[in-house]
């Protein structure tokens, strides 16, 4: 269940797909593309404005938040689309 934290809600933790299941081998990209990207937490499903910073075959790894709040997980890849 979301926490609040100061003057914000906190998530908790995201999913991040384990490295088997992320296939091989990872590309980083030099400059972090805007995505949308569909992230799974323990409680929730959220489509969140991400950057994407690398990514596999199957699954790309997506950032969101700004600062000491960012966090990342591995996502499908199916489940990240390019941002308006």
């Amino acid at each position: 269940m979301a926490k609040r934290r100061r003057d914000r809600w906190a998530l908790g933790d995201a999913y991040s797909l384990p490295e088997l299941a992320r296939g091989g081998p990872e590309v980083d990209l030099h400059e972090p593309d805007p995505v949308l990207a569909w992230v799974q937490f323990p409680d929730r499903v959220l489509e969140v404005e991400a950057r994407a910073l690398a990514y596999t075959e199957r699954a790309v790894l997506v950032e969101w938040g700004f600062g000491q709040g960012a966090d990342t997980a591995w996502v499908w890849r199916d489940a990240v689309r390019p941002r308006a």
